[in-house]
């Protein structure tokens, strides 16, 4: 299967529009509207969303959100994908499903400390989630970090989501330098890029194109 790519942190149009014009396309667009530098507004999204090409899905980030919070966004655009990066139960994870119409994404944040177990409450959202998302944890910070997490812990969390035939991306300090190891030697169906694709808090058309260029890289090596 040809790994996702997800960009995430989108803020503004012109990085939009530069896409556009480099024809870079994305299989989702992350936009985050949970406490962050990178957060925007139901304003800004509705606009943002209007610049959206076709094939890429849109994927809204929330941290322990109510039903009204995410109901605030979808009347000012709706989403394909809703992100909960917090401890949402498999049962909110199943009413967004139901109430919204979209794929759910649950994230996991790992700590670098835990050890290798997967965690015990995963099999709970079974049925009641599209994606999963693993990334890395700092302190309070959930997400974000720019920072990676032992990837060797991938491996059972990877077994389950094959087993229930669920996506299983990866976020967390990846950048061109070391999309196409994880890519080789972990395995996930995609990765989740957003500080890796900036250069000094903007997003970067330059290393956008660069991290595609390692991921087709690799994609080709594996069919040869």
């Amino acid at each position: 299967m040809t790994p996702m790519l997800k960009i995430c942190g989108i803020t503004d149009t012109e990085t939009l529009v530069g896409m556009a014009a480099a024809a870079l396309s994305p299989d989702q667009l992350g936009f985050v509207f949970a406490e962050s530098r990178r957060r925007i507004e139901p304003v800004q999204w509705e606009r943002l969303s209007r610049l959206i090409p076709g094939t890429t899905k849109t994927a809204g980030v929330f941290v322990n959100p109510s039903i009204a919070d995410i109901t605030t966004v979808f009347k000012a655009a709706s989403l394909d994908i809703v992100q909960l990066h917090g401890e949402e139960s498999p049962a909110f994870c199943r009413e967004v499903r139901e109430r919204f119409g979209c794929a759910v994404t649950k994230t996991f944040s790992i700590q670098t400390q835990e050890g290798h177990s997967i965690r015990p409450e995963l099999a709970a959202y079974s049925g009641n989630i599209d994606y999963i998302l693993l990334d890395t944890a700092s302190g309070k910070q959930r997400g974000g970090t720019g920072k990676t997490f032992d990837w060797g812990r991938i491996a059972s969390y990877l077994a389950w989501s094959r087993a229930q035939g669920i996506p299983l991306l990866v976020a967390g300090g990846i950048n061109a330098d070391n999309v196409s190891d994880l890519l080789m030697h972990y395995n996930p169906d995609g990765v989740d890029i957003s500080s890796g694709a900036e250069t000094n808090g903007k997003k970067d058309i330059a290393k956008m194109r660069k991290i595609i260029e390692r991921m087709k890289m690799y994609e080709q090596s594996t069919v040869e």
